[in-house]
């Protein structure tokens, strides 16, 4: 067992009670003893089983629960659980000392948690081979919109991996990877990021894979509006494309990764979407942003979006080629500081409330195989349109909004 002396005392002595374990479970989201009623039926999977929880938990009296042993942790104010993108750094620390095969870091709620879940998720890294396993979440027609109409297909093009959801903070990880992931970047000899935990393992090479879940996918805090979630997601997926630039590209299309399980579909209720006022929205944005728009976007696209802004809700549509190239002109416009760039990622708001009601309006009578036909149809258009992003990423001057 590795030496413990980098980790506080009272952490040590835990260790030290604990001696080894097969597999950690960190919970950073942990709430009440409420929340692990999961927690004695994993008990007869015949690993030895480690589950750590901050220490802003109060009160929280393990010893009621038979089975897996705990282990509570000083969440560093970084790694708080609010975190939008999760938190790793101190359950990594943990799974190292005490000699983990793999660990399983649960950001959301633990209460979404089953002993089923639990094994899909870490029989990949325990027993095939895997470094990184991804949730693939159940289908569901309207939700996860950001993932679906930027972050899923721009990752696909880019760097060339077919991960459903990259940016999933609930995860499990093979003791290699977590020791690569503690290692110093040999760039810059400084931390890896563990804000988006894919950049690091598609760059590293890691064996990826996703298990299907029977659950909906988390939803951002209520106390988030859209145009804070849209600047967090898109700072960070523009951030990391500036940082591998060399990786994507080179990379070419892969086939899908492994996926096990059988997929799901969750059938939403029907839920009143005020296309209007998204319309509206966007009209306003049309009207009161253009002097941001026009730092980003070439005049061809401000001459269709003008287009756009006076069409009837009956007729509004927001074409799959035109939002890529407003995405990627947008990540164009992040990295090179055209305008402070918490203004430019909040002044994309009203463009992509243009997308959500021009998908509402496609698919709100669509069937399974028509929403599954449309997603691929859009990242086949962000694929077909990363030769736009290459030449203006690569020679930037030839182009001047």
């Amino acid at each position: 067992m590795p030496e413990t002396g980098s980790l506080p005392q009272e952490i040590n002595e835990q260790i030290g009670a604990v001696g080894t374990a097969d597999v950690v479970i960190g919970l950073p989201g942990l709430q009440s003893l409420e929340d692990l009623a999961w927690a004695p039926q994993i008990a007869g999977s015949g690993q030895r089983v480690l589950i750590a929880y901050p220490n802003s938990v109060q009160h929280l009296d393990s010893s009621q629960l038979a089975g897996p042993q705990f282990l509570q942790y000083e969440a560093s104010a970084a790694g708080a659980p609010a975190s939008f993108f999760g938190t790793f750094q101190e359950i990594f620390q943990i799974s190292q000392h005490v000699g983990a095969k793999c660990c399983c870091v649960w950001n959301t709620s633990p209460q979404r948690l089953s002993s089923d879940v639990l094994d899909r998720m870490l029989a990949p890294a325990l027993s095939q081979g895997f470094d990184l396993v991804f949730p693939r979440y159940a289908d569901m027609k309207f939700s996860a919109l950001i993932n679906k109409s930027i972050i899923y297909p721009a990752v696909r093009a880019l760097y060339g991996t077919r991960i459903s959801y990259s940016m999933a903070v609930d995860l499990c990880f093979s003791a290699q990877l977590v020791e690569r992931l503690m290692q110093l970047d040999p760039k810059t000899r400084r931390p890896r990021s563990q804000q988006w935990i894919a950049a690091e393992a598609i760059s590293g090479g890691a064996a990826i894979c996703e298990v299907n879940l029977p659950m909906d996918p988390p939803r951002p805090p209520e106390s988030l509006d859209v145009s804070s979630i849209l600047s967090m997601v898109l700072g960070r997926l523009f951030l990391e494309l500036e940082r591998n630039s060399t990786l994507w590209q080179r990379s070419n299309n892969a086939p899908p990764i492994p996926a096990f399980g059988d997929a799901t579909r969750i059938e939403e209720e029907d839920v009143a979407v005020d296309v209007q006022r998204m319309i509206e929205t966007f009209q306003l944005g049309y009207r009161n942003l253009r002097d941001i728009w026009n730092l980003a976007l070439p005049p061809a696209t401000l001459l269709d979006l003008k287009k756009m802004a006076t069409l009837s809700p009956a007729a509004f549509q927001l074409p799959d080629d035109l939002w890529v190239r407003i995405v990627y002109d947008f990540a164009m416009a992040h990295r090179q500081r055209a305008i402070n760039r918490e203004h430019l990622l909040r002044a994309m708001t009203p463009l992509y409330l243009a997308w959500v009601a021009s998908h509402t309006l496609e698919l709100k009578d669509a069937s399974p195989a028509g929403v599954q036909s449309n997603q691929e149809r859009l990242a086949l258009a962000y694929e077909k349109q990363k030769p736009y992003l290459l030449s203006r990423w690569r020679w930037p001057d030839r182009f001047n909004p």
